[in-house]
């Protein structure tokens, strides 16, 4: 009877032992899971206000350039073109109609270059162009000036990698050609695009001055590239910018490609 009772009291405590460690385990388990959703939760919080201070700083980088652009090009051609007009003369009707039909000519072509513009602060014109076809745009307006002989060269099978993704890269590429033009007095730039299965390769290059890159860090100008590596980062994607005084600048941007992303 003892030996019974003391079975049914030893069964009766590795039950209760086996209930408290699976209590135990659940509540741990449900503990570990809330911290994990919680890290998870502010994880997602961070990225999505790192890129929304990154489409800020982009937007800010955008509107410098599209302003530029309307003060140094679209300005003079309106001005060329009212300074045209204001030399007709009307006892002069052949010289009044060659004057008058360059004018409008000079009215169209800068009535395209708006709307280029503005295509170009919308997200969609990516989707619509494609990542070739915007860089190729931008090409398209450093050849316009007559300053500098541009080039773009695709390479290797093209594909599609997200959006977003590729407006970030879309606004660095024009980052660097905003630089070239303010900073490099170089006479070509070269871009270069290389789809392999596992990445694209974007390589800008130009004659210009060039700089040392350790001394841009260290005083702090290289803020900048600072910048473009943190949207690069946030793409899982990566940039490198190698230049010396006398030997022009070349910037590498890397951007890993997902199977499946069309």
């Amino acid at each position: 009877m003892n030996e019974v009772i003391l079975a049914v009291a030893s069964a009766t405590i590795i039950f209760m032992l086996l209930a408290s460690f699976t209590v135990a385990f659940l509540m741990i388990y449900q503990k570990r899971k809330k911290e994990h959703l919680i890290e998870r939760e502010n994880l997602e919080n961070a990225f999505t206000q790192a890129l929304l201070t990154t489409r800020l700083e982009i937007q800010e980088e955008t509107f410098k350039a599209i302003s530029q652009e309307i003060h140094d090009n679209i300005g003079q051609a309106l001005s060329f073109v009212k300074l045209t007009i204001n030399t007709v003369d009307v006892y002069n009707p052949e010289a009044a109609k060659e004057k008058l039909l360059e004018s409008k000519n000079q009215l169209s072509q800068t009535i395209q270059d708006l709307r280029d513009l503005a295509k170009s602060l919308s997200p969609d014109f990516i989707r619509e162009l494609g990542l070739p076809g915007a860089i190729g745009q931008q090409v398209h307006f450093l050849q316009k000036t007559g300053l500098y002989q541009a080039s773009l060269t695709v390479m290797g099978n093209e594909y599609k990698n997200q959006t977003q993704e590729e407006l970030v890269v879309f606004r660095i590429v024009q980052e660097l050609l905003n630089n070239i033009v303010k900073h490099a007095d170089a006479t070509a730039v070269e871009i270069n695009m290389l789809y392999q299965p596992d990445k694209l390769t974007i390589t800008v290059s130009d004659n210009g001055k060039g700089f040392d890159t350790n001394k841009e860090s260290n005083t702090g100008k290289g803020l900048g590239l600072q910048n473009m590596l943190s949207r690069m980062s946030l793409i899982k994607g990566y940039i490198t910018v190698n230049s010396a005084p006398g030997m022009g600048t070349k910037a590498i941007i890397e951007l890993p490609h997902e199977d499946g992303i069309v």
